[in-house]
This record gives structure tokens, sequence and C-alpha cells, in this order.
């Protein structure tokens, strides 16, 4: 969504409201690692964001083939911090039964 200039503080105020009644099912910890490695993989792909811009003006390259070289990266980064998340939840639900 940061492609289209919606920023990713914007959408982590409007899903913390919508997530607060599912901290009864997973726990705040997986939810947060959830959200931070969200926020921080739009980063590098927010076409109008201050990283992909001082990059582009300091090598003089098109904001948009800035985010198309940064995606792989970014969706390998959002992939481990879910599964992080998935594991951590999984570990405590394992514990909790025993």
């Amino acid at each position: 969504m940061s492609m289209f200039g919606i920023h990713p503080i914007a959408t982590i105020g409007v899903l913390m409201e919508v997530v607060t009644p599912l901290y009864d099912i997973m726990t705040p910890l997986s939810v947060g690692i959830v959200l931070i490695t969200g926020a921080l993989a739009t980063a590098s792909v927010s076409t109008y964001g201050v990283t992909v811009t001082i990059t582009s003006i300091n090598i003089n390259q098109n904001p948009y083939r800035i985010t198309l070289n940064n995606m792989p990266f970014t969706l390998v980064y959002g992939m481990v911090g879910v599964l992080l998340a998935y594991f951590l939840l999984n570990s405590e639900t394992l514990l909790i039964h025993l």
C-alpha cells in the first residue's frame, strides 16, 4: 500500500484497533513482531518514502526502479518476520499445553 501513498504508520494505527481483540487468541509478542517487520519492510519499497527518494536523487535513478530492485529483499524480510512470529506463537502454545 505504500506504493499508493498510504503511510505504514497510518496502516499500523488502523490495524491496532482491529487486532486488539485477537490478543486473547494470539500473543502480543507475535503480533508485534509481524507489525514491526511489516512496517520496516515497507520502508525500502515505498516509492515516495524518504529512503527511496534520497537514494534515487543520489544515484539518479527512477524511484520505481529502486522499488522493484528492493522488492525481493522486502518479501524475504517480511516472510522471515511472519515465520518467526508463527514459530513463537506455536512454541508458546506448546508450552502452555505441556
